[in-house]
């Protein structure tokens, strides 16, 4: 398994950062929407996004404009439950464009740029729709291409129907992140006028706003506000692009608004991954359902000094069960498969089944002299994996095992085992025992309020407590400086 999965567009540095994206929890149906009460050009537009998925398997729908039904006249561009990219548009109840990717999109860690575009009036059929994944044009497709006839009038940019951000009028939600959202209405953009490549041959984004432009139902989503409602330019669907087009947000939380982006990727817990029976939701975050000993792990890990929390949800208090947060090594990912009988020296977790001791993959307990966390506590937890160390806490207090409370950033007084931690590679991972229980993962994005906000030294994460110093929040531009 690789430590950082796929294309996950890692901070090279060009000058361009993106600030931040908005999380999409499918089963809120979260949607942004915009009825501009006006005709649009209905020949030529372009939409570029970038996108991080955190389901894999369900059918996703990023941009739709059309009837509340899907049964009639829409234009939409979707993920498919296969994973391929799709590209389509109805006029009748009859198909007049489908462009059908065979290649698989599946990766929960990668940002994907998508660009796709439109111009009837082209002469040549292959010209008047096209999609791009990372700047790359898709030109294989797992069906036969359908393009619109010359100088057809499509559904988009009809005033009758509202665009939609993240699903659909007939629900099929977007499950992940999407960031820097342009809708260009009345020019075909290829994705070089929105992104490039880098000398190390990585896709990245480029500052395209004052180079394109928008027309009279265009607009640009940058989700600068956290505030959420009727869509003006103080809340998370306010306009930048200069046309006031400000989109309306349904079923979206302030909490909604990250710093995960394709210039600065976050870790999240990995679905393809997952335990046996946890479920996972708010961008890979937040677990419920997990129990008998298995294990979620996060998309990707470091040797550098990373620092992450965990808010218990919900917490069972019977003998033998409840949460655990924990950190797993590179060798117990690369030669166990479902993370039973785990080698003590490549598993480390806080227990909570054991009134608030530690443990290593064989079980063995370590006494802190602090009770179990409950309901709304909060875990700590700072793990040096080239120093083999790490360091349990909670609610600000970090544990004591017989010999002095733990400092992690003076790297003293670190959590005891039977067998000793291996240095190495460290994944944050969540862990079950008996009866199921529900947490939130915090790696710096967290989908619940935080009081404090606290960054790390970095400037990086939004977390509860105080970050010990020398200590980072897991995302690709620490990985690049401390990594």
């Amino acid at each position: 398994m690789a430590f950082l999965i796929g294309g996950a567009n890692s901070a090279a540095d060009t000058g361009y950062d993106i600030d931040n994206s908005l999380r999409f929890n499918r089963p809120d149906n979260s949607i942004l929407s915009l009825n501009i009460g006006s005709d649009g050009d209905r020949r030529q537009c372009t939409i570029s996004m970038w996108v991080k998925k955190s389901h894999t398997t369900e059918r996703q729908m990023m941009f739709y404009q059309g009837d509340d039904n899907g049964n009639s006249e829409y234009v939409g561009l979707e993920f498919r439950d296969g994973g391929e990219l799709n590209f389509f548009a109805y006029q009748g109840e009859a198909t007049v464009m489908l462009l059908r990717s065979s290649a698989l999109f599946r990766d929960p860690s990668a940002w994907y740029h998508i660009v796709a575009n439109i111009d009837t009036d082209q002469g040549t059929a292959a010209d008047r729709a096209n999609i791009y994944v990372n700047g790359t044009q898709i030109t294989d497709f797992s069906t036969t291409a359908v393009y619109p006839d010359q100088n057809t009038d499509l559904n988009i940019g009809n005033n009758a129907d509202d665009y939609i951000i993240g699903g659909a009028a007939f629900n099929k939600t977007f499950d992940g992140y999407i960031s820097e959202v342009y809708y260009i209405d009345g020019t075909q953009y290829a994705a070089s006028a929105f992104g490039e490549t880098n000398d190390d041959g990585i896709w990245i984004p480029k500052e395209a706003k004052d180079d394109v432009t928008f027309g009279t139902n265009g607009f640009f989503l940058e989700f600068k506000n956290s505030a959420v409602g009727s869509g003006t330019s103080s809340t998370i669907g306010a306009d930048t692009s200069g046309e006031d087009n400000h989109l309306t947000s349904t079923n979206v939380a302030v909490t909604d608004q990250c710093t995960d982006t394709p210039t600065n990727n976050f870790a999240t817990l990995n679905p393809l991954m997952a335990g046996r029976g946890s479920t996972l939701s708010e961008g890979n975050l937040k677990v419920s359902g997990e129990s008998d000993n298995n294990y979620d792990v996060a998309t990707f890990g470091s040797s550098m000094k990373w620092y992450m929390e965990w808010k218990v949800d919900e917490n069972y208090d019977g003998a033998g069960g409840g949460i655990r947060l924990g950190a797993m090594h590179e060798d117990e990912l690369a030669t166990n498969d479902n993370f039973s009988n785990l080698a003590n020296a490549t598993a480390k977790q806080y227990t909570n089944s054991n009134d608030g001791k530690t443990q290593d993959g064989n079980g063995d307990n370590v006494t802190t002299g602090l009770t179990r966390a409950t309901t709304n506590d909060i875990i700590m937890c700072a793990c040096d994996g080239a120093g083999a160390k790490i360091w349990w806490g909670v609610n600000g207090t970090w544990l004591d095992y017989g010999s002095g409370t733990g400092d992690p950033a003076a790297g003293s007084n670190a959590a005891e085992w039977t067998t000793a931690m291996k240095a190495g590679i460290w994944f944050p991972a969540t862990i079950y025992s008996g009866t199921a229980a529900a947490g939130t993962l915090n790696l710096g994005n967290p989908p619940n309020a935080i009081s404090s906000s606290q960054a790390d030294d970095a400037g990086y994460g939004n977390f509860e407590y105080d970050v010990p110093a020398g200590f980072y929040a897991l995302c690709t531009k620490n990985l690049a400086e401390y990594g």
